[in-house]
């Protein structure tokens, strides 16, 4: 079981690079809204860069593996826009 931080969270997802621009990651392009961890689970708000963007299921896919990969169980994720 783990139990990571909302700072250890960001830290993972800043190092996922947008799929379109890669030299800068979703959390610096504002996709991730909010982190909320939980015990062994971690919910996350995301919002496209922009509606229809094409890169999202990337951004998705991308996001739940980093964090498995972390040994997060759940991972949890709402769009808002």
């Amino acid at each position: 079981m783990v139990n990571y931080s909302e700072k250890d969270i960001f830290s993972f997802l800043e190092t996922i690079p947008d799929p379109e621009i890669p030299v800068i990651s979703i959390v610096e392009l504002g996709v991730i809204r909010s982190v909320k961890p939980g015990s062994n689970s971690v919910e996350i708000e995301i919002t496209p860069t922009y509606s229809g963007c094409p890169a999202m299921k990337q951004m998705e896919d991308d996001i739940v593996s980093v964090l498995k990969a972390k040994g997060i169980e759940k991972v949890t994720l709402k769009t808002i826009y």
